[in-house]
């Protein structure tokens, strides 16, 4: 198992262990300044779907590595969604949010060595390396409940 698979099967296992212990009252606690707990995990499972999908393009039109996206659309983006994060039912947030990392785990685990390394070239570790997104916000998390 290369590193970043590995790393992405132990943060989303840390967001198994970290959600079977909560509650939908624990799920709806503030997370920093605009969120909640469950808008965090609807953040993540978002990124991961979004990620996932990015890889299945690429798959699908023969690129060697997703294409890419700016750090300004990513604000953008993370600013629109973050009302949408809020109205999602608390209770119904942990499932997709595990749902999106396997699956992104699933395809990143699939790429061939010579794609991963390509990645590495382009130095974008987040599209192999979802532990790095997940475990900023699982953090937060932990914080949260201190």
């Amino acid at each position: 198992m290369r590193d970043h698979d590995e790393r992405n099967q132990q943060s989303r296992e840390r967001m198994t262990a970290l959600t079977e212990r909560m509650d939908a009252e624990t799920l709806r606690r503030p997370l920093g300044e605009h969120w909640t707990i469950a808008a965090s995990l609807v953040h993540m499972s978002y990124w991961d779907g979004f990620v996932a999908q990015r890889w299945t393009h690429a798959n699908a039109n023969g690129l060697h590595t997703p294409a890419s996206f700016e750090s300004l659309l990513e604000d953008l983006v993370n600013d629109t969604l973050t009302p949408l994060l809020l109205r999602v039912p608390a209770g119904e947030t942990i499932a997709p949010a595990l749902e999106a990392a396997l699956a992104v785990n699933e395809i990143i685990a699939a790429l061939s060595d010579e794609r991963v390394a390509a990645v590495q070239r382009e130095g974008r570790v987040r599209v192999l390396d979802r532990s790095i997104h997940r475990n900023e916000h699982l953090d937060e998390i932990e914080a949260a409940l201190g």
